[in-house]
C-alpha cells in the first residue's frame, strides 16, 4: 500500500514533504508502518491503519514512470503492488505502462502516454449490483470486465460512453475529438457522450468490431481495427528483461493518430440502451448484420447484406 493515502495525509498529519520517506515506508508492513510513521515523528492514530486499507485495487505491474494522481492534489509515483484509490487519476509517461486489477477483477491494461481516471466503485460482491465507473481521458486502453453485475459499469473518453456485458474492449483516445472502441469480446453498446439519451448508439456484438466516436458523429469503421489492435497489443506488460513478461514489447509504442479509412456506410442513430437495439426510433446495426427497431426502415452497417 502507499502510506501518500489520503488517510495518512489529513489524518496522520503528514505533510508534502514528507512524502518521499513515507512512500518507502508505506511498502512495508502494517506494523513496521505504525514504526516508522513514529520514527518520523508522525502521529498515527488507531483509526489510521483501517482507513489506509479503503484501496480499491492495485498494480499488478509498471512499467517505467507511472504517476497516481491522488485525490489530495498530490503526484505521487506508482509502483508495483501499490494500492490504487477511488477517484485517482494513473498517468504514464511515453514508453510507460501499468496494468491495474480492481477488488471486482475488472482488469486495465493502460498504454503508454494515457491518463485514466478511477471515477466510482461501489462493489457489493460477485453478480451484485453496483457502480463502478472508468474514465480514459487519453490514450490507449484494454479493458475487461470484473464479476460485478454487468449493468455496474460505465466507461467514459472525451468523446463516447461505453455499457459492457461481459466484455473484453480495446480503445484507442487518440485526441480530446476521436476515440476507437474495438470488441474483443462479450458485447458493448457505444454511445455519443453528448448524447444523455443515448439516441445515437451502435452496438458491438462480434469480435473485430470497431466504432469510430467524436465530437459529432459515431460511425463503423472496419478499417481502423488493424491499428487499433496493434497499439494496444504493443502495450509493454512487464519491465525490460523481466523473465515473466513478454518479449520483445518494450520499445516505445507512444500511441499514434490514427487516419483510418472512412467507412463504407454511415451509422444509423440507435434508441434505448438494451442489447438487440429495440426500444427506440431505429435500431443499432453492427457490421454484418441488421438490428430490428421499432422505426422505420433498415441500416447495414460495413460488410452487411443489401436489401
Amino acid at each position: 500500500m502507499r502510506i501518500n493515502h489520503p488517510a495518512y495525509l489529513q489524518n496522520a498529519g503528514a505533510t508534502l514533504s514528507d512524502l518521499a520517506a513515507l512512500r518507502i515506508l508505506g511498502r512495508a508492513k502494517p506494523a513496521l508502518l505504525i514504526v516508522g510513521l513514529a520514527a518520523l515523528g508522525v502521529a498515527a492514530p488507531a483509526q489510521a491503519q483501517a482507513q489506509a486499507e479503503e484501496s480499491i485495487g492495485g498494480a499488478k505491474t509498471v512499467v517505467n514512470l507511472v504517476t497516481g494522481d491522488l485525490p489530495t492534489g498530490d503526484k505521487i509515483n506508482l509502483f508495483q503492488g501499490d494500492d490504487v484509490f477511488k477517484d485517482e487519476g494513473v498517468r504514464t509517461d511515453a514508453d510507460s505502462s501499468a496494468r491495474l486489477i480492481l477488488r471486482d477483477n475488472t482488469n486495465l491494461l493502460l498504454g503508454p502516454s494515457s491518463s485514466i481516471k478511477l471515477d466510482r466503485f461501489v462493489y457489493s460482491g460477485p453478480s451484485q449490483p453496483g457502480a463502478i465507473a472508468v474514465n480514459l481521458v487519453k490514450g490507449a486502453l484494454r479493458f475487461a470486465t470484473g464479476d460485478a453485475d454487468k449493468k455496474a459499469y460505465v466507461i467514459s473518453t472525451p468523446t463516447a460512453t461505453l455499457g459492457v456485458r461481459g466484455t473484453v474492449l480495446k480503445i484507442l483516445s487518440t485526441s480530446p475529438t476521436d476515440t476507437f472502441v474495438l470488441l474483443d469480446e462479450g458485447g458493448t453498446l457505444v454511445c455519443m457522450r453528448t448524447d444523455p439519451k443515448k439516441k445515437h448508439c451502435l452496438q458491438l456484438t462480434e469480435p473485430g468490431q470497431v466504432v469510430e466516436v467524436t465530437a459529432t458523429e459515431i460511425k463503423w469503421n472496419s478499417g481502423a481495427a488493424a491499428t487499433v489492435s496493434a497499439v494496444i497489443d504493443a502495450i509493454p506488460d512487464a519491465p525490460p528483461g523481466s523473465p515473466s513478461g513478454p518479449t520483445g514489447q518494450h520499445a516505445d509504442v507512444t500511441p499514434a493518430v490514427v487516419t483510418p479509412p472512412p467507412s463504407t456506410k454511415p451509422p444509423r442513430p440507435c434508441g434505448g440502451g438494451g442489447d438487440g437495439g429495440g426500444g427506440g426510433e431505429e435500431a443499432a446495426i453492427g457490421p454484418g448484420g441488421i438490428g430490428s427497431g421499432a422505426g422505420p426502415g433498415h441500416g447495414h452497417g460495413p460488410g452487411g447484406p443489401s436489401h
